[in-house]
């Protein structure tokens, strides 16, 4: 059955450090911006550019179809107005909690590799999770993105999403049908379980998966692969990039690459160097 990964997500989720006992203690909010004087910034900055951000380090809340939804925002130190910033949306699994990648797991190990030169965003989910009934997360997430970058500078060409399990369920749901305002996805231990929608707006994707994921099959972290390898238009043929067994696929439409890195083991969990590899990923895109 198809869901019947989600009886066993919570047991493994807990027996490798994760659950909701993350910490929910909020750090302290960002600093104004180090820049005082206005400069002209490329096409591609957003609106929330140029002046005092309405955002700060925390939790935030708003209205997605009549419900109450919130995401945690992590807003540089060193805020600079002037500066549009990439935006990278870390996704959570079944049980678990935005507070969770917003905590203990630093947005999946991303946070310490970026550093202040990132706004890192982690949404809540319903019911702890992302079933995308009717795609009402997708629009959460509209909503999301759209309050970002109207309240803090932020680069359009740099809006990635990134995920584990449910959230790289999401992840894929987002690259289905989101392309037109996210750049890039890196599911990890992801399937297409929150849906894929059709949509002429095409993203590039690296797949994380570990062949003895017992929980979400590796066989449904091939069939997102294979969709989107359809979608971008990629040929057979691959290329090792990297050193942790990743393959980039050759032929893709210009600008979306496919990545596919496959561990022989792991279980279902993300491998220690998916961080890394993730942002050099992201960093292709400027």
């Amino acid at each position: 059955m198809r869901y019947v990964w989600a009886a066993l997500l919570f047991t493994t989720v807990v027996a490798c450090g994760g659950g909701t006992g993350a910490s929910s203690t909020a750090p302290t909010p960002a600093l104004g911006s180090t820049s005082s004087t206005p400069v002209a910034l490329p096409s591609t900055s957003t609106a929330g550019c140029g002046g005092s951000s309405s955002l700060t380090t925390g939790l935030r809340s708003l209205t997605s179809d009549g419900t109450e939804r919130s995401y945690w925002i992590e807003m540089p130190a060193t805020y600079d107005r002037n500066k549009a910033y990439p935006v990278i949306i870390g996704l959570h699994w079944r049980d678990g909690s935005a507070a969770d990648v917003y905590g203990w797991s630093g947005f999946f190990g991303l946070k310490n590799l970026y550093g202040d030169n990132a706004i890192f965003v982690a949404p809540q989910g319903l019911d702890k999770g992302w079933a995308n009934t009717g795609d009402r997360d997708i629009r959460f997430l509209r909503a999301m993105i759209s309050e970002v970058q109207k309240g803090a500078c932020t680069d359009t060409r740099r809006v990635f999403a990134t995920g584990f399990s449910f959230g790289g369920m999401m992840s894929n749901a987002i690259g289905c049908q989101m392309g037109d305002v996210v750049r890039a996805i890196v599911p990890m231990a992801g399937s297409l379980w929150s849906g894929c929608a059709s949509s002429s707006n095409k993203v590039a994707a690296m797949f994380i998966h570990a062949k003895d994921d017992n929980v979400v099959p590796y066989t449904a972290g091939m069939e997102a692969r294979d969709l989107f390898l359809k979608r971008n238009s990629c040929g057979a043929a691959t290329v090792q990039l990297g050193s942790n067994g990743c393959v980039e696929y050759q032929g893709c439409d210009s600008g979306k690459p496919v990545i596919w890195c496959g561990t022989e083991t792991g279980g279902h969990w993300y491998p220690n160097f998916s961080a890394q590899e993730s942002k050099t990923f992201f960093d292709r895109f400027k």
